[in-house]
This record gives structure tokens, sequence and C-alpha cells, in this order.
């Protein structure tokens, strides 16, 4: 199998790691943002929950990404 194309596989383990790191990048500045500007909610418990579950999944999809960037080495 040495001979397989393997470029499908990292392009989907570049575009896993950018998700991640989307996910971690939007729940930090949920928790940053001192402004809404209407879009997110007002500070609160629903606001700093919501910021805690981007972090932990985007945690998550980080180790992910990073068990799969193990097994292709």
């Amino acid at each position: 199998m040495r001979g397989q194309n393997r470029g499908p596989a990292q392009l989907t383990l570049y575009i896993s790691v950018l998700a991640s790191l989307a996910y971690l990048g939007g729940g930090i500045a949920l928790i940053a943002s001192s402004q809404s500007f209407g879009v997110f909610p007002e500070p609160g418990v629903l606001r700093y929950g919501l910021a805690a579950l981007l972090l932990i999944y985007g945690s998550f999809r980080a180790y992910r990404a990073y068990q799969r960037f193990q097994e292709n080495d």
C-alpha cells in the first residue's frame, strides 16, 4: 500500500485541525468579548455554557486530529 494516494486523507486531517481551532477560537471569543453586538447571547449562564461547550468540543476534535496525525506517521 505504499503507492496509495494519501492526498484526500491529508486534506481531511488539515480540515479537522482547522475546525478544531475554529471551535476553540469561538469559545475563547465568546468568553473574552465584552460586546455582543446583538449576535451573541447576553453575558450570563447561557453564554458561558455555550463557550464551555465550544471549548470542550474543540479540544475533543483537536485530540482526535492529533491521534490521526500519529497514525499516519
